[in-house]
């Protein structure tokens, strides 16, 4: 959905504001929680979802989504 669009690290640092304000909209959540999502909505918003700029036809069938953890992504 979000390949072949080319580059937008401006709708993308937008995104992150966004995720970030709809966390403190929800009320007190703890910090280490708040840090974690951002955390990961922040990686897979500048590099999951930007990785394939350029065409749609680029991305690869069977692509896993990447696991995340308290710690950070998962590698497998």
């Amino acid at each position: 959905m979000h390949s072949g669009n080319g580059p937008h690290s401006e709708m993308d640092r937008r995104a992150i504001e966004c995720f970030d304000q709809a966390l403190a909209d929800v009320g007190p959540v703890d910090a280490r929680l708040r840090s974690v999502l951002h955390d990961y909505f922040a990686w897979t918003t500048t590099n999951t979802m930007a990785r394939y700029e350029h065409s749609a036809q680029d991305v690869p069938a069977g692509l896993p989504i990447p696991t995340w953890s308290w710690d950070g992504q998962v590698m497998r």
